[in-house]
């Protein structure tokens, strides 16, 4: 791993006439920009850098390793850092900005509503650098909720050139004509390296399949086990997934013979992210896990960890005994589990639209599964 004071040496020598910053500050915004940045380099017109940040810039960098699209930068925050949201941006802005100017890319690429979103729109705006903003206008009418996703796409909202859209918004819609929809890239990953894991999300796909996923790691968050088979009896269109080191010396031995039971040693993470998108509700004892999950679509659920409440927080703090409770909640409010339909042609849409904007062909929108340099 290398700061990028270190790293524009090692850079790859630019030979396209545009470039691409793909910005990332969290694992599931690396779920969603490791496949885009493939896209570029598959189709080979415009080059595209992957850069790991954030307040866990290192578990970034990780991220993109695993997801098999090494970080081609990664901006380490070396200053002392205020908790609250301020002290993050207020580092992270100047940061960025020493980026952008020795970069001096073609535009910037950022995911949803999170810090390093914001932050990355803003400076890139103050540098006359164009904004793509991938999962745009897809939130609530809620300022609140999700908090503070929902206000930070607004702000990206008023700078970003190129809106592409992960639902079904339509060419010129609400955002405007620069509006693309695109299509979630998170389905663009390949398929779960896991078979059990590529079932069950097909499961999902076809039958409306509700799955909770389960990491437990603490010795303390046995007591969330204890509920599972009384769960998977009173709730017959649930599967559970468990994983963790709890799985891994055998407390999961009840659900072993289960047939709406899977219990895994690990997870790869590429394997995990597609489970945690698919899941109706994640219970994990992992701080770092559950933050990642409303990314990713998905209401979590901490074991007995800290937890500060937000306005329309998704993340939840819970007693190991009141768990089982906390997830039928979540279950009555979510009966229903529907994945978007794929074509797996997600990130290959995105870079389509990004040709478009810098005139390197016709239509903003894929006329071919395969597109070219050439296809003018």
């Amino acid at each position: 791993m290398t700061d990028f004071d270190a790293s524009l040496g090692s850079l790859p020598l630019p030979e396209h006439d545009h470039d691409v910053l793909l910005i990332a500050g969290s694992r599931s915004e690396v779920a969603r920009l490791a496949p885009v940045a493939t896209a570029f380099a598959d189709i080979d017109r415009i080059r595209a850098v992957t850069v790991a940040t954030g307040p866990d810039a290192m578990g970034v960098h990780e991220a993109f390793e695993a997801m098999g699209v090494p970080a081609d930068v990664t901006m380490l925050i070396r200053e002392p850092m205020a908790p609250h949201p301020a002290g993050v941006a207020s580092v992270l802005m100047g940061r960025l900005d020493e980026l952008l100017v020795d970069l001096d890319p073609s535009a910037v690429l950022v995911h949803g509503g999170g810090m390093t979103a914001v932050v990355t729109a803003m400076t890139a705006f103050w540098r006359q650098i164009p904004v793509v903003h991938l999962q745009a206008g897809v939130a609530s009418d809620d300022l609140l909720c999700p908090f503070p996703q929902e206000a930070n796409r607004r702000m990206i909202g008023q700078l970003a050139s190129l809106f592409l859209t992960t639902g079904g918004a339509a060419v010129g819609g609400q955002l405007g004509p620069n509006a693309i929809p695109v299509g979630d890239t998170l389905n663009a990953n390949p398929p779960a390296t896991d078979l059990r894991f590529a079932r069950l999300v097909r499961r999902v796909r076809a039958y409306g399949t509700r799955v909770v996923l389960v990491g437990l790691d603490r010795a303390d968050s046995l007591g969330v086990l204890a509920g599972l088979p009384d769960l998977l009896d009173r709730e017959p269109d649930i599967e559970v997934v468990l994983f963790g080191e709890l799985a891994a010396h055998g407390a999961g031995s009840p659900l072993l013979d289960h047939p709406r039971a899977t219990v895994a040693r690990e997870v790869a993470l590429p394997d995990l992210v597609g489970l945690v998108a698919a899941s109706v509700v994640l219970v994990s004892d992992d701080p770092e896990l559950v933050a990642d999950a409303p990314g990713l679509g998905t209401p979590a659920v901490l074991v007995d960890g800290p937890h500060a409440h937000e306005p329309g927080d998704s993340i939840r703090s819970i007693g190991s005994p009141a768990v089982m409770a906390t997830v039928r909640q979540v279950l009555a409010a979510r009966p229903l589990q529907q994945l978007e339909e794929t074509d797996g042609l997600e990130a290959a849409r995105v870079e389509q639209a990004v040709a478009w904007m810098f005139g390197l062909c016709p239509s903003p929108l894929l006329s071919s599964p395969h597109p070219t340099p050439t296809e003018y």
